[in-house]
């Protein structure tokens, strides 16, 4: 939480820039505060915040030259108010300036405080509950405003809240749109797709009252497949979901898409948010697995990128909980709780306890994959008998081949040759093949009996001990080693660690023969090895040792007459067994080769299907609170709860209620805590989401933060009569949807008006339907759509946008796609940290980091994307193939004919006959292509 020290500073003249307006600043802020008050407040923040918080990167986001207050303008007053009481927390806390600036002495540091709160009113206690989001929504009255002249407290309450506002601030609502902007919006906000003309032709002819039509247009899209499709992606960018693990390899996470379908699936149903909720945090109890790929959504690295060293892993876990708690907090709390792991939150009343409380609810939770139960899932568990009983006489068939030649049994992982004891100084390991791979040890231990002083208290029973340890004087050596990740030198063969968390394994620089040798200190009488395989197993060696006597190398054990294991890969000419022809060892493996397909098929039965999410064991680690964070440095055990100040029933109760007594009893008492109807962010805070997509911001402008640092609302009580009325109507979103688009409100044009944006240039009063471009996918989407190559296809595998589903080399991305690539960009492979090309530019996240709102950025770079790219200019070249094909080649009626697809609406005359020469010049595709690139297209109005 704390800033970071930006390392350029800002120049004499900006500093000059920044001072007046800061100066600006003071003068607008009131009466109340004198001239000689602001002379050295000036002069402080001058001297000690302008220098890093002065420009467009200013640090910790804090910027302090853009506080220049026009009264009347209320947005511009509350985001000074913010700034300020921001700059307030830190500059109390010592955070700023930061300790390697001047420091502010005490009476400098009371001389700002005092200002900020004498200018922009008292700024609340960190530790104090006092905030207006920690107390529960009550629902309030609704006012009695007038819109345009007439009450609309019975008609919709939204409007009477919005109205009201609207009066006070002396603004008027716009007039209604017009049905072909009305449909054109409601279409796009609910489904992320265009209306078809026919659709278009029907509201606008419909005879019947405005509201009994615009009311089953609203039916129709909510109860459309591709409402969900729309919807889902909001939910996948706040707790950016992906199918690749992030950081470096950023592999591949199979099966993945199950959430996002579930996601889809769950809107489309209008699943209660409580159910919906409750089944991402406890889906394993009610068979809902694909919904536990909530808790997984976030980046984390595979096992085999973690060090292997304890504190590495500690870190790792640490890193792992970490990402769980940001997305159950930020989305569920719209708190900020991830904030509190090194410390007491400095903003919020949240401990570090409470960190490390809600950690331990998920104390025994797992990335990875799990069972994924259904009807599938179900037949695959009827076909297991049959599977497992035809692979048990397979095997003995193959017991059978092993007795009739005297075969001894296979090799194992880690294998022990006992043999009579023999004088040795040396012994040699040559790998002729390996059953899977490149040759490859662990550990390579050679036994002796032990001496009366390392025996102990086994003295004079068959205690043994390994005499190949460099610790004892054993020198390895080996024909080749691998440079590569994951492996290791052939010395470490000989360590005495046998922890393969804490290692990796010897490889030989190439596939083939291979040998390792261990010298040893001096001879000694041996009577075994041990080896324990790598990345590898060998299938096919001998063991030798070395007579000092006479420096003559002798073979003591040998494969030729071992029954080769089911997993060996070899061509089976290859293969020399003592007791068996080639004929009879190609038959041999054929055997193999049907062990192991029936093996695996019956391995993916009792698997069964398999989707990434979390899962969970019944006997979680302890957890301890960290100091400072520090994985190595555990403090006091915690038990698993909510934060303390959310925590209703414990206050009441003076104390923390007792720990539930099983891992899946912690996750059901968050549930519970979260789903209560009494609970202040739970409903606020997804209401607040729901908002913010149909006008383009929330209710509250941060919408994963309602703590301290997170905007005010601005219509706070429009927001606790919403979550109110959400939680009574059954947590319905598509009630919400239906309260929303059916209210004046949402129904305004968005038309300009200079006197209400002089007042409020935003429109956060809502005086306007605010206009704002469409989303990434949205813009794909429609221009499949207007081509005609909208593939509708739902759910399952993505498509890809890139060559490949994740690694370490480039990403390259694919210009052209077929069929199953013109499906809804929400099937794409979503691939972690990697900007899609075209659509990318779009604000498109990279899921990254969670984005609770995307920004809606207007650039060269997407002109230029849908002017020039391969995908739009085919797209191009398709739609003018639909118009020719509607209009029989009559350029008059394309033009129109793609208005109304595009625009949904007919060109003027200026515009038609303006298309029409550029069709005669450049052909049909090229007017297409401007169509696609119009502000109009890529915008909701």
């Amino acid at each position: 939480m704390s800033p970071t020290r930006l390392v350029t500073s800002p120049s004499r003249s900006l500093r000059f820039r920044l001072s007046c307006l800061i100066a600006l600043a003071f003068t607008a802020v009131g009466a109340h505060v004198s001239a000689a008050e602001e002379q050295p407040v000036n002069a402080l923040i001058q001297q000690h915040c302008v220098q890093c918080h002065g420009s467009d990167d200013a640090e910790a986001d804090l910027r302090l030259d853009s506080i220049l207050l026009v009264p009347e303008n209320e947005t511009q007053q509350e985001q000074a108010r913010e700034t300020w009481h921001k700059a307030f927390r830190l500059i109390q806390a010592g955070q700023m300036p930061p300790e390697d600036e001047s420091q502010l002495s005490d009476a400098e540091r009371e001389t700002i405080l005092n200002w900020i709160e004498a200018s922009y009113g008292k700024v609340e206690d960190p530790n104090s509950t006092d905030h207006w989001s920690f107390h529960a929504p009550v629902r309030p009255e609704v006012p009695d405003a007038t819109w345009s002249g007439q009450s609309l407290v019975k008609r919709n309450p939204i409007d009477g809240f919005i109205a009201a506002r609207l009066n006070e601030k002396g603004l008027a609502p716009s007039e209604p749109a017009d049905r072909r902007t009305l449909l054109r919006r409601v279409t796009l906000d609910l489904t992320g797709l265009l209306p078809t003309p026919d659709e278009t032709t029907a509201f606008v002819e419909d005879t019947d009252a405005f509201e009994s039509a615009y009311h089953r247009v609203i039916d129709r899209l909510l109860d459309s497949p591709h409402y969900g499709e729309r919807w889902a992606q909001h939910w996948l960018d706040v707790i950016r979901w992906a199918e690749t693990v992030g950081f470096e390899t950023n592999l591949e996470r199979a099966d993945a898409w199950h959430y996002r379908d579930w996601v889809i699936r769950s809107l489309n149903d209008d699943k209660p948010y409580d159910q919906f909720l409750a089944e991402q945090l406890i889906g394993d109890s009610i068979g809902q697995d694909a919904a536990l790929g909530f808790l997984v959504a976030g980046p984390a690295n595979l096992p085999g990128q973690i060090g292997r060293d304890e504190e590495a892993m500690r870190q790792a876990r640490q890193d792992e909980l970490d990402e769980v708690i940001r997305t159950v907090s930020q989305s569920l709390f719209g708190l900020t709780v991830g904030c509190a792991r090194c410390h007491d939150h400095k903003f919020d009343p949240i401990r570090q306890q409470d960190y490390y409380s809600m950690q331990a609810i998920f104390a025994g939770l797992k990335y990875g994959h799990r069972r994924l139960r259904g009807p599938l899932n179900d037949q695959w568990t009827a076909k297991v008998p049959a599977a497992r009983e035809q692979l048990a006489n397979l095997r003995d068939e193959l017991e059978s081949i092993r007795n009739k030649f005297g075969l001894r049994r296979p090799v194992e992982n880690v294998q022990s040759e006992s043999f009579q004891p023999r004088l040795a100084n040396s012994v040699r390991m040559e790998i002729a093949a390996t059953a899977n791979g490149t040759p490859s040890l662990y550990e390579f231990q050679i036994w002796a009996a032990a001496s009366d002083e390392s025996a102990g208290e086994s003295a004079g029973e068959s205690a043994r001990e390994n005499v190949a340890l460099a610790s004892a004087g054993a020198v390895p050596s080996a024909s080749s080693f691998a440079l590569a990740n994951q492996t290791r030198h052939f010395e470490n063969l000989v360590d005495g660690s046998v922890d393969r968390r804490q290692a990796f394994p010897w490889v030989a620089a190439t596939g083939g023969p291979a040998w390792i040798q261990i010298d040893l200190p001096q001879a000694i009488e041996i009577d075994g090895v041990t080896w324990h395989n790598g990345s590898s197993t060998p299938a096919d060696y001998e063991i030798r040792i070395r007579n000092p006597e006479n420096g003559q190398w002798e073979t003591v054990a040998q494969t030729r007459d071992r029954l080769p294991r089911t997993d060996d890969m070899r061509d089976p000419k290859h293969v020399h067994l003592d007791s068996m022809s080639a004929a009879e060892v190609e038959q041999l493996f054929q055997l193999i080769r049907s062990i192991r397909a029936q093996d695996r098929e019956l391995q993916r039965l009792n698997a069964g299907p398999q989707t990434y999410a979390a899962s969970f064991t019944d006997a979680p680690a302890e957890t301890n609170l960290l100091r400072r964070g520090d994985p190595m440095q555990p403090t006091d055990k915690v038990i698993a709860a909510v934060p303390a100040f959310l925590d209703a029933a414990s206050s009441a109760a003076q104390g923390p209620a007792a720990e539930p007594a099983t891992e899946l009893g912690r996750r059901k008492m968050l549930v519970e805590h979260l789903t209560g109807a009494q609970h202040p962010l739970t409903a606020r805070v997804m209401v607040n989401r729901i908002w913010q997509h149909h006008f383009g911001v929330g209710l509250v402008e941060t919408a994963s933060d309602f703590g301290r640092m997170g905007a005010a609302p601005s219509h706070p009580k429009l927001l606790d009569w919403l979550a109110v009325e959400f939680i009574e109507n059954d947590w319905s979103v598509k009630h919400l949807h239906r309260l929303i688009v059916t209210s004046q409100t949402y129904l305004q044009s968005s038309h300009p008006r200079r006197e209400a944006i002089e007042i409020d240039a935003n429109a956060r009063l809502l005086w306007r339907y605010p206009p704002r471009r469409l989303e990434a996918e949205a813009i794909r989407d429609t221009v499949l759509m207007a081509s005609g190559k909208l593939n509708r296809e739902m759910h399952g595998r993505g498509f890809d946008f890139f060559n490949q589903r994740g690694g370490l080399s480039d990403y390259r991305a694919q210009e052209t796609f077929d069929a199953k690539g013109w499906r809804r960009m929400i099937y794409a492979h979503k691939i972690r940290m990697q900007s899609v090309d075209v659509f990318g530019a779009f604000d498109c996240p990279d899921a990254g980091q969670m984005t609770p709102r995307r920004n809606h950025s207007i650039t060269p770079v997407q002109s230029l994307g849908l002017l020039n790219s391969p995908f739009i200019n085919r797209q191009a070249e398709f739609f003018a193939e639909r118009l020719v094909e509607k209009t029989g080649g009559d350029l008059g009626k394309s033009i129109t004919f793609a208005f109304e697809i595009a625009l949904t609406r007919s060109p003027t005359p200026s515009e038609h006959a303006a298309l029409v020469q550029l069709a005669d010049d450049h052909g049909l595709a090229q007017v297409c292509r401007v169509m696609f690139n119009t502000s109009e297209f890529v915008f909701l109005r």
